[in-house]
């Protein structure tokens, strides 16, 4: 069983959000989901420019935990967009099991025209020590480009580091 933090954004602001610009936002998720039945369309590019998005991905502040046989590893996930063009993440995928077992799930996250998504409370879960956990994210931004972030997380123990992005 792969149990990951793949869940769906919530966009109804909280406190945690004040005194942050309107691009910036801060998502806590509570209980983590694998969802493979969310696929959602996507609203039609709105701009034009021939130069894509450039989103980041970075993960941060990792968390040990054993819990039902499985190393845990709780840690915040931060989409950054620094080309001024908007976009949506609307695919992720995770996996471990030195990246042999994945969960895959549609997601419809927002990310404004310079700003930020941070999602704190996310987790993978693995059984296997020492693991190579992969981390995927597909977006299209507002004039329609496509493309994918990635990263690796390997784990030893009570660790997890990134290891390639």
């Amino acid at each position: 069983m792969l149990v990951a933090g793949i869940a769906a954004c919530d966009d109804t602001g909280d406190d945690s959000s004040e005194g942050q610009s309107l691009q910036d936002q801060v998502v806590d998720v509570q209980t983590a989901q694998v969802s493979t039945a969310c696929l959602r369309e996507l609203p039609e590019p709105s701009v034009e420019s021939d130069t894509p998005a450039q989103l980041s991905l970075v993960l941060e502040d990792f968390r040990y935990s054993f819990e039902e046989d499985r190393h845990r590893y709780s840690h915040n996930r931060s989409f950054r967009e620094s080309a001024g063009i908007g976009l949506f993440i609307y695919r992720g995928r995770i996996c471990v099991e030195d990246a042999a077992v994945c969960a895959d799930a549609c997601v419809r996250y927002r990310v404004e025209p310079g700003g930020s998504l941070t999602q704190r409370g996310h987790h993978i879960a693995t059984p296997v020590d020492p693991d190579r956990i992969t981390l995927e994210y597909w977006a299209r931004d507002d004039a329609g480009h496509r493309f994918k972030v990635e990263h690796e997380v390997t784990t030893d123990g009570t660790t997890a580091t990134v290891t390639s992005q």
